[in-house]
């Protein structure tokens, strides 16, 4: 049986980088209070998994909100160390799902859960609390409603770096939004209007005006 733990994301601090989307900080930590389940992630939980993983090549799903069919982007570190299970990420933001779980990561309004499935012999109860020393590590999805408050994503990289002057934002249009050279320079001289004549489908529209929002929003705290 899979299950899911779930960690907050917040304190997030953005960072000029030619990597847009990728995020890094902690899907779960380790010891402190029980959580929601009333387990508690004993440090080494992950390690033979994460090993497994190496050997086979393989990295855990990056999902939204554990749907196996809504893959968001891919992982591309995982570790232990004192603190918890560090991951980066890099969400997928052209894609809608991938692009909405960026904007709502900047609003602090997400957190992460990680899908697992306890290995024989990993778990040991204390009292009403279990103890979980080893899990094999299936996926990590961004979800709305975390249960442990102590696990944090340190880092959200942009696609705007600063200072952002025109030839930039152009690149970062072709690169997060799939934009061709022509379309990223007419929206960079002439705004969302530039594209309202496309006849793409609408969920892609979607996409890039969330896009567009967030770089407003770093436009702004940038000033």
């Amino acid at each position: 049986m899979t299950e899911n733990r779930f960690s907050p994301c917040y304190e997030f601090k953005l960072a000029g980088s030619e990597a847009t989307g990728t995020f890094a900080g902690y899907a779960s930590t380790f010891g402190g209070i029980p959580d929601s389940y009333g387990d508690i992630i004993a440090p080494g939980a992950f390690l033979a998994s994460l090993a497994e993983h190496r050997q086979k090549g393989s990295l855990p799903a990056m999902l939204w909100a554990h749907q196996p069919d809504e893959p968001i982007g891919r992982w591309i570190t995982l570790k232990e160390d004192s603190h918890g299970l560090a991951v980066e990420g890099k969400l997928t933001i052209g894609t809608k799902r991938g692009a909405e779980a960026y904007a709502l990561m900047n609003d602090g309004a997400l957190g992460l859960s990680v899908g697992f499935r306890v290995q024989p012999d990993g778990a040991r109860y204390q009292g009403s609390t279990r103890i979980l020393k080893g899990v094999d590590l299936l996926e990590i999805s961004p979800v709305a409603m975390p249960a442990n408050s102590f696990a944090r994503v340190t880092g959200v990289k942009s696609a705007l770096s600063k200072p952002v002057n025109i030839r930039e934002f152009e690149a970062a249009l072709r690169d997060a939004c799939g934009l061709s050279v022509r379309e990223a320079k007419r929206v960079a001289s002439a705004g969302w209007s530039a594209l309202q004549h496309r006849d793409d489908a609408s969920d892609e529209l979607t996409t890039i005006a969330a896009l567009f929002s967030v770089a407003a929003l770093e436009i702004q705290l940038n000033q």
